[in-house]
Order: C-alpha cells, then structure tokens, then sequence
C-alpha cells in the first residue's frame, strides 16, 4: 500500500511539474501575442522586429507540440522578412519540423535547399544526415555526418558514436567505416573509453583481436590497469589462444582490485568483476 501511495505521489509530482512547465510556455506565448498584436495607434512592429517574434513564438509553439500553430508562424516569418540570414534559419526550422513529423521527403527538400544557401549550416548537416536515415539512403547519411563533423571546431564523441551507428547500417563496407570514423575519433580526442570500448568491438567482429588489444594500450596506464579492462584483455588474449597472456591479465585484475579502499572494493560492480575474474581463473 506505502509503495502504491508513492507511485502515485510521484506521478502526481511528474503531473505537476508537466502542467506547470506547459503553463510556462503559455505565458511566454501570450506574452509573444500582446508583442505581436498593434498598439494603441494600430502601429504594429517593425517587419524585421515581426519576423523575430514570429519565429520566437514558433519556437515557442514546437516546444509545446503544436506542430500546425509552428507552421503557420514559420510561413508568416517567410513573408514578413527580406533578412536572407533569417530565412534561411527559417528552412531549417522547417525541414526540422518536418523531420520530426514524419515526413522525411519534405524535410529533405527543405534542408537541401537551406544548405544550397549556406553550406556550412551545421544543424542543417545533421538533421539532413538523420533525415537520409529516414529515407534509407545510409551511404548519404554518412556521407553527410562527415561533412558536419568536419564543419565543427570539436566534434564530442557521442558525434563520433553516431557517426559509427549510421555507417553500421551499410551494407558489406559499413564495419569498415564504423572503424574509421572510430579511429578518427580517437586521433582527434584522445583515447576517450567511450570510444575505445566500440572499436574493440568492431575489430573483434571482425577477427583482429592484436589491433584490439592495441587500441586498449592507447588507454592511459592507470585507465588500462583498471579491472575491466584486464578483463576485457584477458578475454581476447584467451580468444587468441594466447592462456599465459590470458592468466597474467586476469590476475592483474585481481591485484588492481584487492589495492582499492575497502569502500570501492565492496560496491556491487567491483564485487561483480571480482566474481568474473576468479572464474576465469579457475576455468
């Protein structure tokens, strides 16, 4: 019964906040309304002032899902504007919009034509990469999330994974891009465990267990010490048939693990790497 009251305290909670962060937006809306509406000499804004509050209030519009009340402020934005850079920001909110709709072929007709306009709209490259994606066309969405990574001054690594989860959709070629796009990452970044961790998996799948175990030595010596990954090491040296190798990785683990503070040594993952290694061990 206690737990069934706090689902439903909690969920009311949720309700809440949910109501309350939409009444937000409807004051932001309403407040967007009186800027928009002509004053009391009938004057209304300046046309480029307009256009701002307009796309203000779209935005404004898409955060609450009112996709019709965001199309209609966008598409009065396009007639009240000759400011190139603000119609041009315009297709993009559009093509976007369309995107996450539903309807693939508009967004891209959208966003091919904002990028003809400029580039080296970044935004633009990316939902333009996820809308080839829609498509099925998983050559061109890679194609397109090179060209936004190479348009930003630091790319993150989760720009990298994703760049790796669209090139695995290919066909015949697609591991072979997941490892480069990878390795890239790592060039640029440094030996970031995120994406050190999916480029073993991807040589593995592909049988090169040396350049696994290669990428792992990139990590720094006290990353590279650290239980899991002389677990994960002594697995792919046992996969190799390579068992002293194996043995000495294992038990690396071990030791990394009986020189942590009590604290550390007793949480529930420590424990569970522990288990494993033994197991190993005993195998």
């Amino acid at each position: 019964m206690k737990i069934l009251i706090s689902l439903c305290l909690s969920y009311s909670l949720f309700c809440s906040a949910l109501a309350g962060a939409h009444a937000q937006l409807d004051v932001r809306v309403q407040h967007m309304n009186g800027l928009l509406a002509p004053d009391s000499n009938g004057q209304l804004a300046s046309q480029t002032n307009n256009a701002h509050l307009l796309l203000q209030r779209g935005e404004l519009h898409s955060d609450n899902h009112h996709r019709g009340l965001v199309w209609r402020d966008f598409q009065s934005v396009m007639d009240n504007t000759d400011d190139a850079n603000l119609r041009i920001d315009i297709w993009y909110y559009m093509g976007r919009m369309r995107l996450q709709s539903g309807m693939p072929d508009e967004a891209y007709n959208m966003l091919s034509k904002m990028i003809e306009l400029d580039p080296n709209y970044e935004s633009a490259r990316l939902n333009l990469a996820r809308t080839y994606i829609e498509l099925n066309d998983d050559r061109a969405a890679v194609d397109e999330m090179d060209i936004f990574i190479s348009l930003l001054p630091r790319a993150s690594p989760d720009q990298y994974i994703g760049h790796g989860s669209m090139a695995e959709l290919i066909d015949n070629d697609g591991e072979g891009l997941v490892i480069e796009g990878l390795n890239e990452g790592v060039n640029q970044l440094g030996p970031i465990a995120s994406l050190v961790d999916l480029l073993v998996d991807s040589y593995l799948e592909q049988g090169k267990h040396e350049d696994a175990l290669r990428v792992i030595e990139l990590l720094p010596h006290d990353v590279n010490g650290l239980p899991r990954w002389q677990l994960r090491k002594g697995d792919i040296y046992q996969e190799m048939k390579q068992y002293i190798d194996a043995e000495t990785a294992y038990e690396n683990g071990l030791n990394s693990i009986n020189l942590m503070p009590e604290h550390r040594r007793l949480t529930p993952a420590v424990e569970d790497l522990k288990s494993q290694l033994e197991a190993k061990l005993s195998n």
